[in-house]
């Protein structure tokens, strides 16, 4: 079971910018310690990271977290520097720290008075430090969305930069708990069953798209969904019967009908099965 956060989570921002890190030598991002959580997001440009004694190559669409205190360094290429969003924030604290202090260069430097509070969480603790997020685009969309809010001075800028910060770590925390791995070559698979699950059904053509022998095409797909493709299609297509039902009057036949039934009583009887009731009742019962 998904861990639950705290109900004192409540993250702030402290500072949201773009920043270009400088060409030529970084000997000043060779050591850092926080005193806010920070997540940046890395636009372009080439590059690794230490953390705790262990070093990570960064490319463009990955993620870094960093915990108050952490000591980290950035090692940025001379010649293809590094560039990325940044954001300072608290996630323990309604509104910011008074202070545009958010990092120190030293450990001798570093005023513990500045340090944001902190609070143990599992969901929190159990962050990675380094997370692509190539392949989740809304997200990495939704991060340089809050920096930009958040460097506007515009009615509701900071409540909406907020409020993503927010679903950001919620959606961040998500991903880092999921139990399962999708192979790439299962990624668009399961895309094209959830885009159209009532225009596409053929095992075979799912078997074709992923180029993998059958056995190895259900066994990565269970790993990625927890279902057979035949149950995740089942899943898919009640899904998509089950919000027709809700936005839509038209007759239970023409629905099974866009739904690609050959027959009303094959419709109704898989939906029953899925949901314990039959469509007209759970028509009227949905909303």
């Amino acid at each position: 079971m998904a861990m639950q956060l705290s109900p004192e989570f409540q993250p702030s921002i402290r500072g949201a910018h773009y920043y270009d890190f400088p060409k030529g030598s970084n000997e000043t991002e060779s050591t850092r310690y926080g005193y806010c959580y920070a997540f940046h997001l890395i636009k372009s440009g080439k590059g690794k990271i230490a953390i705790s004694g262990k070093t990570y190559t960064v490319r463009k669409g990955d993620l870094l977290y960093f915990p108050p205190s952490l000591r980290h360094s950035f090692y940025s290429d001379p010649e293809l520097p590094l560039s990325s969003y940044n954001v300072y924030c608290e996630l323990w604290l309604p509104a910011p720290s008074d202070t545009h202090r958010h990092l120190a260069w030293n450990v001798s430097d570093f005023d513990p008075t500045y340090l944001t509070r902190m609070n143990p969480d599992p969901a929190i603790d159990r962050l990675p430090f380094h997370f692509p997020l190539q392949n989740h685009e809304p997200m990495i969309t939704s991060f340089e969305h809050l920096v930009n809010h958040h460097q506007r001075f515009q009615p509701l800028s900071s409540e909406i930069a907020g409020s993503l910060l927010k679903a950001f770590v919620l959606e961040f925390i998500q991903l880092s708990q999921a139990t399962f791995l999708t192979d790439y070559r299962i990624k668009p698979i399961i895309d094209l069953i959830n885009q159209g699950a009532n225009e596409e059904r053929d095992y075979e053509t799912w078997l074709s798209l992923s180029g993998l022998r059958k056995t190895q095409f259900h066994d990565l797909f269970k790993k990625a969904t927890g279902l057979s493709p035949k149950a995740f299609w089942t899943r898919a297509i009640m899904k998509q019967a089950a919000v027709a039902l809700r936005e839509s009057n038209r007759s239970i036949t023409e629905l099974a009908d866009d739904l690609g039934y050959s027959s009303i009583h094959h419709f109704t009887k898989q939906f029953t099965a899925f949901y314990g009731v039959p469509p007209s009742a759970f028509r009227y019962t949905s909303t």
